[in-house]
């Protein structure tokens, strides 16, 4: 059994005539709705941990980590939100399963105690309702190993778009020969045929537009883009109201927007973005966006006064109010004036790092994960700050908090893997999964980036802070100059 994946969960594929077809949508998403994994295991000594993530469509950047573990009971129930047809990773013993659900459904799975050596993995095996979708991830991931990881590793260190552009049609055509060979032979519901093809044609479409955006745009490279770079548009729907609740479809229609927009030489900017998508995608899939996007802060209390104080459409009018009853249920929660929660993280060279250390000091906590676009997109803007605060009473910390998706023993690999690429200059620490999860709990994450500003006393200025290309810099002057009044 091998591990999946890389966070960014981009699988590739398929036809143009599966993508036309679309998995019917509910007209609302079930903000109310929950799944449950109900895992089994063979009766055998010693607990083996089990953890659930789910990464949600809406809010956007929305996810739900939950650890357990099965004991002698051999027996176990996660239950997590979820909101609309999609995949969750569940993580046993060592090993990693993608999955699909829907809101109401209950995943079955039974770990079989077949173990002779230590080197061996556990067998598993799924039961009940859509156990056939289950299977297919199963087969997927013994066929084929981590191809689009490769890819991804690709564009960002190829000098040019013509070597990616090639791997990645090896890879579409890899998985294009997989997905069609295993419709054949096996059985599988209508409603997930259309729904992985297109989940493997968006995943692959996001990944050929980001790229663009990030060797040009990010790395400012001059480049011509290969011929027939944009084949792969034939096969995909850009306007597509039928995804609309879609996790891979979302993220690949946002980066597309941004970069028509960018083609089109007009204002690049949240006001832009949205006067952009109610003209290119109507006035159902437009405003849905446009709520979509701004839901990535949907806990941050002052964001959600900013930007939801304006009449919305009355369909969407529900995903408004759900809005604004997260923003104001953490309103009392880790305000200005308290304490900020203490944590001791590792470092590069394997030291300890403490919060509380630094008091006398301000502190400016950037939360990141590697696979995170918005986060790299800030790492040059944090390497400034350093820069700009040099030899002044002033700590710029990064706290990564992993790989989603990626096995245990690849985790502080590619945090020091990436924290060299993008020549991270901060305090740069290692957040492993237990402390990840209290300090999720403790500064109210659920969105990356998220940013806490931190006073000379060791209490909060500012959770959910400015981005380091926004305006922190003045506040941070501020917090300094305030130090000791």
């Amino acid at each position: 059994m091998k591990t999946l994946l890389t966070a960014f969960i981009l699988i590739v594929g398929l036809s143009l005539a599966s993508a036309q077809h679309n998995v019917p949508q509910p007209k609302k998403l079930d903000l109310k709705g929950m799944i449950t994994v109900h895992i089994k295991s063979a009766p055998e000594s010693g607990n083996i941990p089990v953890s659930l993530n789910t990464y949600h469509s809406f809010p956007k950047s929305d996810v739900d980590h939950f650890q357990d573990s099965l004991t002698d009971n051999n027996e176990l129930y996660m239950h997590s939100p979820f909101r609309a047809t999609g995949k969750i990773y569940v993580s046993i013993a060592d090993s990693t399963y993608e999955l699909v659900g829907a809101p109401g459904d209950t995943i079955s799975i039974l770990v079989l105690n077949n173990l002779q050596s230590v080197q061996q993995k556990r067998l598993v095996v799924f039961e009940g309702k859509n156990k056939e979708i289950q299977q297919y991830y199963q087969a997927k991931t013994r066929v084929m190993d981590d191809p689009i990881q490769a890819c991804m590793n690709e564009g960002m260190s190829a000098k040019s778009l013509a070597p990616f552009k090639k791997m990645m049609d090896a890879t579409y055509q890899q998985y294009d020969q997989f997905w069609t060979n295993y419709q054949k032979n096996h059985i599988l519901p209508d409603w997930f045929k259309t729904y992985e093809s297109n989940e493997l044609n968006y995943s692959d479409a996001w990944l050929r537009v980001y790229m663009v955006w990030y060797q040009i745009e990010y790395q400012k490279k001059k480049q011509v883009i290969p011929d027939s770079y944009y084949d792969f548009k034939k096969r995909i729907m850009i306007k597509n109201e039928a995804a609309m609740y879609d996790y891979q479809y979302l993220r690949f229609l946002r980066e597309e927007m941004f970069s028509q927009l960018r083609q089109s030489k007009q204002e690049i900017s949240l006001g832009g973005f949205t006067e952009f998508v109610h003209k290119k995608l109507g006035e159902k899939l437009g405003p849905f966006v446009e709520i979509w996007e701004l839901s990535g802060s949907v806990d941050n209390p002052n964001w959600v006064e900013t930007k939801f104080n304006r009449p919305f459409p009355a369909q969407y009018q529900y995903l408004v109010d759900y809005i604004k009853l997260r923003a104001k249920d953490n309103i009392k929660v880790l305000k200005s004036g308290d304490k900020a929660p203490n944590f001791a993280l590792v470092d590069s060279n394997d030291s300890l790092i403490s919060l509380s250390q630094f008091k006398g000091q301000v502190v400016y906590l950037s939360f990141w994960f590697t696979t995170c676009g918005a986060c790299v997109k800030e790492i040059p803007f944090e390497n400034k700050l350093v820069e700009q605060f040099k030899n002044r009473p002033v700590k710029i910390i990064s706290i990564c908090t992993g790989t989603p998706g990626a096995a245990d023993e690849q985790q502080l690999p590619k945090w020091k893997a990436t924290s060299k690429r993008f020549n991270l200059k901060t305090i740069d620490l290692f957040s492993n999964f237990s402390w990840t999860s209290t300090l999720r709990e403790k500064y109210l994450i659920s969105a990356y980036p998220h940013y806490v500003l931190i006073g000379a006393d060791g209490k909060v200025i500012e959770n959910f802070a400015e981005r380091p290309s926004q305006n922190i810099a003045a506040k941070i002057e501020k917090a300094i100059a305030n130090a000791g009044k």
